[in-house]
């Protein structure tokens, strides 16, 4: 289908620009089919003008797929407008800009980055209240982020990916993810490596050093990391899946929200035996236009499931029952587009926005206010750990993707450290 839209748009983009500057330079020489241009430059300069803006658009497109849906939307405004004069007035015939017209309409439709961009939630105006940040490192073009963990003994596990292209629809097609561990005096290795076509996601880690982490692109399901480097991809969830986070749940399972089929996976880490623990309609994004996720994040404290919903900006509460059902879901808080969080030890929530380039903690009693943003490196905000070693106890690790959404593959992710309790 983008294939077919791809080639759509070209054909859209080159007579555009042709039928400009036939309508300044020649406008008797246009086609019978087409139509006669009147004489009038009241009405030649503007429909030229039109005609090469969206027809310059539509060839943009092809390398920055945002501006897609706007020039199809210029387009339909050129058909519709001007070049009934042309076929009215001129003795042209239909075929041709219903034909475009409909073309438009199918590329507008097969590339709408541009409205969902425009149709993103809109977090709640909070407030500011900042906390001492620092940058643990900044890493290369094209290395961004997706989750921090943090092991017994202080190290740090960082679940990076290469190669996204955000501009795709299938933008994993050329990624490549990979599990870095940072020791506390700041040596790094890679642990893990995923196949090309597959993402680093989300990690949670048991006490003997495995680490479990999610995957999307051409086979979503869960990966399996044994200390020794031994890896297997345990759990093979169905096409169109999407795991996002991950954690351990109190009947020693592992759960992930499906951030494509608004679901809660419940996956057996021994043998990856899996089955839907939920499908709870609040998990959904909306459909056609949303661009952030449904469910995104999730952690337990007690038997309690935390979920964020990204597109809905939901944070919710769901209770585990002794049978291994969810009951109805409360909401912990509103106005929040959250990724992924973290839990602190008096049961704030720290959760990351993305590109919405914040932190927000969200207090025991409900209060939210922004921690940390752009101001303090947190650009591409995915994920947020507290450190387990000795020193680091009270130090927020917030991992980011360095913007990728906006810069593609020149961002550089970074590793932040936050100190939220700078008092303690």
């Amino acid at each position: 289908m983008i294939a077919m839209a791809l080639f759509a748009q070209t054909l859209i983009a080159v007579g555009l620009l042709l039928l400009a500057i036939v309508v300044i330079v020649r406008p008797g020489s246009m086609p019978r089919f087409v139509g006669r241009v009147p004489a009038s430059l009241a009405f030649r300069i503007p429909f030229a003008v039109l005609s090469a803006l969206a027809g310059a658009g539509m060839l943009v497109g092809l390398a920055v797929p945002f501006v897609v849906f706007f020039a199809a939307c210029l387009t339909a405004i050129v058909l519709v407008w001007a070049w009934p004069v042309l076929v009215v007035r001129g003795g042209g015939s239909w075929a041709l800009p219903v034909s475009m017209l409909a073309a438009t309409v199918g590329v507008a439709l097969a590339q709408p980055l541009g409205l969902k961009v425009l149709l993103l939630p809109k977090a709640d105006t909070l407030s500011y209240e900042p906390v001492p940040a620092s940058v643990v490192k900044t890493y290369d073009e094209g290395v961004g982020f997706e989750s921090v963990r943090a092991g017994l003994d202080g190290t740090l596990y960082l679940a990076a990916n290469r190669g996204l292209d955000f501009n795709i629809s299938d933008y994993y097609r050329h990624a490549q993810g990979e599990i870095i561990a940072r020791s506390p005096d700041g040596r790094e290795r890679i642990v893990f490596t995923t196949p090309v076509g597959s993402t680093a996601g989300v990690m949670t880690l048991k006490a003997d050093g495995t680490i479990f982490m999610t995957s999307n692109g051409k086979t979503p399901g869960i990966w399996r990391i044994a200390p020794n480097g031994a890896a297997s991809m345990i759990a093979r969830l169905p096409s169109g899946a999407w795991p996002n986070g991950l954690d351990f749940g109190p009947d020693g399972m592992l759960y992930t929200p499906d951030s494509s089929l608004a679901a809660i996976w419940r996956i057996d880490p021994e043998t990856g035996r899996f089955e839907q623990a939920s499908d709870d309609k609040v998990l959904t994004a909306r459909p056609f236009i949303a661009l952030a996720p449904g469910a995104n994040g999730l952690h337990f404290v007690g038997r309690d499931m935390i979920v964020t919903v990204s597109d809905s900006t939901k944070v919710l509460k769901f209770t585990l029952g002794e049978n291994g059902t969810f009951g109805r879901p409360a909401i912990l808080a509103n106005g929040i587009p959250g990724d992924d969080f973290a839990v602190g030890e008096d049961g704030s929530l720290f959760i990351t926005t993305h590109p919405y380039d914040t932190v927000v903690r969200v207090a025991p009693d409900g209060r939210r206010s922004i921690i940390a943003d752009a101001r303090q490196h947190i650009v591409g905000a995915t994920d947020a750990v507290f450190g387990r070693g000795r020193h680091d106890r009270d130090t927020l690790y917030v991992a980011t993707d360095g913007g990728a959404f906006t810069k593609g593959l020149r961002a550089r992710g970074q590793l932040i450290a936050l100190r939220p309790n700078p008092g303690r």
